[in-house]
């Protein structure tokens, strides 16, 4: 067996086979071989500083969030040459664990993780009591060095509706499918026939995993039931039904945005990265009647707290909390609120409003799935495993496990109409279809289907601050299902994929097993509407997908940027982030993540 010289290099295999083999284990401290030796400078540059005293550091750009957008952000004004970036990240370098697919149950609950919980919800997440959790990523890449790698485009629809809500064209599928491109490079299932629904030789690798048992079946059932199959990221030629699914994944590896946009640039000597530095404030100084500007970042770094000035601009880039949790700490956001707090507002602006996310859930019984009378996958846990796995990347450990330890590989995603949609290029419900092995206490063969609502009819929720310090958790309401429609539009789709299932003569063939009963929603008639309107209540959760927190839009009575990103009220100062989407799309937001931060980036390039 040959392993590549630079898996070795970079990703220990003692701490692989610690992490795959010895069970849940601890996380320390994200750390590299590179990183310790980084922090002691910076620590001792500090001290040299003398902790704090002396002139601030002065800079054209001050990117504060190293993330999804942030990173993209960081590449592009360093290109050139020309600008001097600081990007400040509150987390370190990802861990390199993290790189390998297979370990990322690992970050729930690590140093990698923002730890936030939600107010209780009434009609969601009582797995969790009611308090959903709320992971959100905590390094150099953000969420997408945590996050599960699923590429998705989302809908054009999706972006049409961001430039008509904005009034800017810009933003429409017709101009940011080309952005999307440059930044791809693509590799995956669709390579062959991809033509200009996708992009080649940019940063952001895009490939596909070998590892989906029983695939063939799915494809098999899915035509049957005439459902459509072909590419989700195919842009307008196919927006609805289901698809083999793209990652970004890389010679069996994570290719976040700190693998494809900041790590081959670290050597830039106009980017100055500093980890572990925590934003506390923008500086604003008045620069009119009722105008103010942004002249920089106070950050804490080390236990020092220091400021850094922008000759040019502040760009949050920090995610869909920490943003708007900056921006009103710095008296940026609603006068009311900020009042009760005895923050001073200088500009009155509704951040914090307008948060959305995806309610999803994972449709299974007590025991799990359908069961089949076959089997498909084979046992991850095995030394066999690994080594495919180290020697080139690919296997069952070429996948995602659950928090609970447990493996069921997505074998495809899809998109379905509820009934209440009328518009089937714009489907209302996302989901995937899951393969499970058990092998204790007997070998069990099951699948099962999650779903999560895209477009939901719930107002949406909000994100407050909890006090006017900094360091305390800010206070994150969903506000799942207030909207009744939401849960029958789930409902809807629940049926649609009972009938798949359980209806085809194709799983029929293997014997397939109606799923068992959850036992909270035993006082309903199983698998009526009732049943299944308690068991979404049961078992939705947040799927990790959150918008609109500091959202663009065409004034600041309904929006806290507008369409070039800049903050109403206050010059120099930009959100470019998730947070700033005015509208959740429908799918995984990595990629429009992404595509706000390299539009940002255009836009500021182009002096606009």
């Amino acid at each position: 067996m040959t392993i590549p010289l630079d898996f070795l290099t970079r990703y220990a295999i003692p701490l692989v086979v610690a992490t795959l083999f010895l069970g849940d284990v601890d996380i320390p401290q994200q750390f590299s071989i590179f990183d310790k030796t980084q922090r002691l400078s910076d620590e001792v540059l500090s001290k040299a500083m003398g902790e704090g005293e002396g002139p601030p550091e002065s800079f054209d750009y001050i990117i504060v969030g190293g993330g999804s957008a942030g990173a993209i952000l960081a590449n592009r004004l360093t290109a050139s040459g020309e600008n001097r970036v600081l990007l400040l990240e509150a987390g370190g370098d990802p861990n390199p664990i993290l790189d390998v697919p297979f370990a990322q149950r690992f970050y729930w609950d690590s140093e990698m993780d923002w730890n936030y919980t939600t107010v209780k919800q009434n009609r969601s997440c009582h797995l969790f009591g009611g308090n959903c959790i709320w992971p959100r990523g905590k390094a150099l890449g953000g969420s997408s060095s945590v996050n599960g790698l699923v590429y998705n485009r989302c809908k054009p629809k999706d972006y049409d509706s961001w430039a008509n809500f904005t009034g800017d064209q810009s933003w429409s599928w017709a101009n940011v499918k080309d952005t999307f491109n440059r930044i791809e490079d693509y590799h995956g299932f669709h390579e062959e026939t991809a033509g200009a629904n996708h992009g080649y030789g940019g940063e952001m690798y895009v490939g596909k995993i070998d590892y989906l048992p029983g695939v063939e079946v799915v494809e098999e059932v899915l035509r049957e039931k005439n459902i459509p199959i072909g590419d989700l990221n195919g842009g307008d030629e196919f927006t609805y039904g289901f698809s083999k699914i793209d990652y970004n994944i890389k010679d069996g590896m994570r290719c976040g945005t700190y693998q494809a946009f900041l790590e081959p640039i670290l050597n830039r000597t106009n980017l100055v990265i500093y980890r572990y530095a925590y934003a506390i404030r923008v500086e604003t100084v008045a620069s009119g009647e009722d105008s103010h500007r942004a002249i920089g970042i106070t950050y804490e770094r080390h236990g020092a707290i220091r400021t850094a000035l922008a000759q040019k601009e502040v760009i949050l880039s920090a995610g869909v909390v920490e943003s708007p949790k900056l921006l009103m700490l710095s008296g940026i956001g609603p006068k009311e609120h900020l009042d009760e707090l005895n923050i001073t507002t200088i500009v009155d602006l509704p951040v914090g409003k307008y948060l959305q996310e995806h309610p999803g859930m994972d449709v299974i019984g007590d025991k799990g799935g359908f069961t089949l009378n076959t089997t498909f996958g084979s046992n991850f846990n095995t030394s066999d495993a690994l080594l495919q796995f180290l020697e080139n990347g690919t296997g069952p450990m070429n996948g995602f496990l659950y928090d609970s330890g447990e493996y069921a590989p997505q074998l495809v995603n899809g998109y379905l109409n509820s009934k209440l949609n009328d518009d089937e290029a714009w489907p209302d419900v996302y989901m995937y279809i899951h393969e499970k092995l058990t092998t204790s206490p007997e070998v069990r063969e099951e699948m099962y289907f999650s779903l999560e609502l895209v477009r939901p009819d719930s107002p949406g929720g909000t994100i407050k601050l909890a006090s006017s310090d900094p360091k305390d958790k800010p206070i994150i309401d969903p506000n799942f299902f207030e909207d009744l429609n939401d849960i029958e539009r789930m409902v809807d789709v629940i049926e649609i994929m009972m009938d798949v299932f359980m209806n085809s003569t194709t799983f029929k063939k293997y014997g397939i097993q109606q799923m068992d009963s959850y036992e909270p929603c035993n006082g309903e008639e199983f698998l009526s509407r009732d049943y299944f309107r308690c068991l979404v209540q049961q078992r939705s959760f947040p799927y990790f997908h959150p918008t609109s927190t500091s959202r663009m839009g065409p004034n600041s009575t309904v929006a806290v940027v507008d369409s070039k990103l800049k903050v109403f009220g206050v010059e120099n100062l930009r959100v470019i982030d998730a947070s700033s989407i005015p509208f959740v799309p429908s799918g995984n937001t990595n990629l429009p993540s992404m595509l706000v931060g390299a539009r940002g980036a255009e836009i500021i390039l182009a002096g606009e």
